[in-house]
């Protein structure tokens, strides 16, 4: 009942928070990224998906789920030469729960004004988190939360300012069950550069997914809804066949107030080897996002690679 209590209180405020901004009037874009093939792959509806420590920033409260020793690394060539990085790693901590680090580091193109004589302008954003989450009730449930401190680089201006992601998880009854997330991400001081200052992208997310297995295949079908302090409101889902457990599909979508709808695909690979431990457990996964379909966009393609071990 406190807990229940503490996060209506939370939810009770958020409607103030997220009516004191409009559209494009946060700054600290990095935190509106969201990582990982598999999550990219599923239209980005990771709020209510456990599997790997890409969906962390999420909802921390999924880190429970991955319950060992595991390392995450992923690439993303992304749209108009912007390269995102994100590595994460776990370790379980007994009957107190489970940790991860990680980082997350972006870079954007050069912003070159060809008619100063001034050098170009390079642009970067990097996040350093730790994430604790443990098991919560019963049923599957878990809690969560992240502290991370990030760093926005325009040139020689740099500005930094701390943050904090809390996350719930709970799942349903039955053979088959729905699992549920809700998230409060990115609840912080506003970031400056100079003097100038911008709020953080303040978003809250809810999810469900639901998995049903057919020995050795299963279906994993995933669905979110969000609203940033932008007045942003984002529809997502996906969804992922595993074939003979080794060979993953996945497909998803996703539509935006201020995006429109966008669509992605991807596959992935799973298998065992003792090469990191006794029988680690391998995840090689990719998503295509089609972007070219929408007008000054491109297509883009994310790597990811996941073990547990």
């Amino acid at each position: 009942m406190r807990r229940g209590a503490a996060w209506a209180a939370v939810l009770a405020l958020l409607p103030g928070v997220l009516r004191a901004s409009g559209a494009g009037t946060t700054g600290a874009g990095l935190l509106k990224v969201q990582v990982g093939s598999r999550e990219l792959a599923m239209g980005s509806a990771g709020t209510a998906l456990p599997g790997d420590l890409s969906v962390l920033l999420a909802n921390p409260a999924l880190l429970a789920p991955v319950a060992s020793r595991s390392l995450m690394l992923m690439h993303w060539p992304g749209v108009a030469e912007t390269r995102t990085e994100y590595a994460a790693y776990s370790v379980p901590l007994g009957s107190l729960g489970i940790w991860a680090g990680s980082v997350l580091f972006r870079t954007l193109p050069d912003i070159n004004n060809e008619d100063a004589i001034d050098a170009p302008v390079a642009v970067s954003d990097g996040a350093i988190m730790m994430t604790f989450a443990r098991r919560m009730g019963g049923l599957g449930g878990a809690g969560g939360f992240t502290i991370k401190v990030f760093n926005s680089s325009l040139g020689e201006i740099r500005a930094t300012s701390a943050a904090v992601d809390i996350g719930m998880l709970s799942q349903g009854t039955g053979r088959f069950p729905v699992r549920y997330g809700l998230s409060i991400v990115n609840l912080g001081n506003p970031i400056k550069h100079v003097e100038a200052g911008e709020p953080l992208p303040i978003t809250v997310r809810g999810g469900l997914s639901w998995t049903r297995g057919w020995y050795p295949h299963n279906l994993t079908l995933a669905a979110d809804a969000s609203l940033t302090a932008e007045q942003n409101t984002r529809l997502a889902a996906g969804a992922e066949w595993i074939q003979a457990g080794h060979l993953a599909l996945r497909a998803g979508g996703a539509y935006s107030r201020y995006g429109g709808t966008t669509f992605s695909l991807g596959a992935g690979w799973q298998f065992r080897s003792t090469l990191l431990g006794p029988e680690a457990e391998y995840h090689l996964d990719y998503a295509f996002m089609p972007f070219a379909v929408l007008d000054s966009f491109e297509s883009t393609n994310c790597f990811s690679v996941f073990v547990k071990f």
